[in-house]
């Protein structure tokens, strides 16, 4: 067990450490650099408001069936479609909300255009999402790892291209980003679904009313608290869009720092993607358990937090060599403050994971309710007052106390 852990995790971080820090640092990180600041922070702020309403397109879904194939691979058989058909049910409602909400709120014609791209993309990587939790659940981790990064790797070659060599008759805008990545998130839906059949077989076709009342009646404690954990990670882009004067150029600023945070926490998301099934099938043998939260002690979590000091000490070199265009002493001061989230988001990742797969959802809503109020306080009372920095403080302290929370159940349930 210990030789395959250890092979599947590096491989799984080899892979991603090839592709995502491209994307994020190199292809990402120049086109915000190309673009006006006011664009890329629509882009930035609307994506956020986007995933505030991700969580109705699985309501729990994914995770649910993740832990439950794990369990009993017959799942996937009787299930499979149900939950499909669920999920295209769900993606409907999430147009239809999302579009609601935005009018309420004052959304343009062109902010409307790029939300429709946006909430397309967001259908496309949660069906993804899905077809992926069947992969790892069989701990076919390597091919799950390979799914993880196609659409990457089809956005970095495309946009690679029209940045550095030119397409005749195609410049550069955002609506060109957003569709090379729809197009990656296509790619991946095909090869992800050919996946589920190679190594599953075909599902029996069924889908009736009461297989999906059944699925979201199980589901939804599940989809709570990924609903609660998107609310206090992503609410701060659409506040900083409505709270602070010249919001679109301020959200552009902060999106500097925080797509460097989304490269750093790369590790730990695909960590707590190989945890969960071992999690899942390990939940009577606690010994196994806690000889992998050793492994992961010294894989992930002290390397994390030395990562994180000499990041926040070298911020200021770190923002010049990778935004020479827009280096700010303000941006510094945020990316210096914000790199803190990651022992917080280890911590989640490891501890809450565990959490997750032993069943303790009503605990984990608890917190994450109490660190959601943390959040919107904390923006609400300081975030005009004292700008981005209040931010990036309130977003350390939310991730670290909820970190912390999962960290003392976790220690109890062992």
């Amino acid at each position: 067990m210990k030789k395959k852990f250890f092979s599947d995790f590096f491989f799984i971080q080899i892979i991603n450490l090839l592709i995502k820090p491209v994307w994020i640092l190199i292809i990402d990180r120049k086109v915000q650099n190309l673009l006006p600041s006011e664009s890329y922070g629509t882009y930035f702020s609307l994506t956020g408001f986007s995933l505030l309403f991700m969580i109705i397109l699985d309501l729990g879904l994914s995770n649910y069936n993740n832990r439950e194939v794990a369990i009993d691979r017959g799942f996937y058989k009787k299930n499979f479609w149900s939950v499909f058909g669920t999920k295209a049910i769900l993606a409907l409602l999430f147009f239809i909300l999302a579009s609601i909400t935005g009018m309420i709120i004052g959304f343009t014609k062109q902010d409307f255009l790029i939300f429709g791209l946006l909430a397309i993309n967001q259908c496309l990587l949660s069906f993804n999402t899905f077809f992926r939790s069947n992969i790892s659940a069989i701990q076919h981790f390597k091919t799950d790892g390979i799914l993880s990064v196609i659409d990457r790797l089809f956005v970095i070659l495309s946009m690679g291209v029209i940045i550095w060599v030119g397409v005749n008759g195609l410049e550069l805008d955002l609506y060109v980003f957003i569709l090379s990545q729809t197009m990656g998130l296509i790619l991946t839906f095909v090869i992800s679904l050919w996946a589920n059949f190679k190594y599953l077989g075909r599902a029996e076709f069924s889908f009736h009313y009461q297989a999906v009342k059944n699925l979201l009646s199980k589901s939804w404690p599940f989809a709570l608290i990924i609903a609660l954990m998107t609310f206090y990670t992503r609410l701060d882009s659409v506040l900083i869009l409505k709270i602070l004067p010249n919001g679109r150029f301020e959200a552009g600023n902060y999106a500097m720092s925080y797509r460097l945070l989304d490269a750093a926490a790369i590790i730990g998301i695909l960590l707590a993607g190989q945890l969960m099934p071992l999690f899942s099938s390990s939940l009577q043998d606690k010994e196994k358990i806690r000889s992998i939260l050793k492994y992961t002690m010294f894989l992930v979590l002290i390397p994390g937090i030395l990562a994180t000091f000499f990041c926040s000490i070298q911020g200021d070199a770190i923002m010049q060599l990778l935004y020479p265009e827009k280096y700010s002493e303000a941006g510094f001061t945020v990316f210096s403050i914000l790199i803190w989230c990651v022992p917080g988001l280890l911590l989640i990742n490891v501890y809450g994971t565990l959490l997750t797969a032993a069943g303790f959802l009503k605990e984990l809503n608890y917190y994450a309710t109490i660190v959601c109020f943390i959040n919107l306080a904390g923006n609400l009372l300081f975030m005009k007052s004292y700008g981005l920095s209040a931010v990036a403080i309130v977003a350390v302290v939310t991730q670290i106390t909820f970190g912390l929370l999962c960290y003392r159940k976790a220690i109890s349930f062992l």
